[in-house]
């Protein structure tokens, strides 16, 4: 499973060397991307046991790496792991009651939210912090 590592670390609140902060940053968030990928697809078909099962992977991910800005104090980065939590919560309960078209509204705001925080690049900003 590819990211796994990166997450387990950032839940440790475990620094990394600095030449190995985006490498594996970017592993991870590719793992949070086939997730995403995946969720859509199980949105789309009304599979509420996969969508919501991702939902909340996400949900995870989404804390983990609140975590890791709020410690690396990226407050623009951290907002938006803090909204990208939000909406994987609120994709898990809308999906839980059979909202899928609610829920399908909710990933595009996730999807807007994931976008704004790759602009940022907050994780070559780890780099220079050092």
């Amino acid at each position: 499973m590819k990211g796994k590592p990166l997450l387990l670390l950032i839940a440790a609140g475990i620094c990394l060397p600095a030449g190995d902060d985006v490498s594996r940053h970017k592993k991870a968030m590719d793992q949070v991307q086939e997730w995403k990928d995946d969720l859509k697809d199980a949105l789309d078909a009304k599979a509420a046991a996969k969508a919501a099962g991702l939902a909340d992977k996400l949900a995870k991910a989404a804390a983990q790496e609140a975590s890791l800005w709020n410690k690396a104090k990226q407050d623009d980065a951290l907002k938006l792991a803090n909204e990208n939590l939000e909406e994987s919560r609120q994709i898990f309960t809308r999906v839980k009651a059979g909202n899928f078209d609610q829920a399908l509204q909710t990933y595009g705001r996730l999807e807007a939210t994931c976008r704004a925080c790759h602009d940022l690049h907050p994780e070559k900003r780890l780099i220079q912090q050092r």
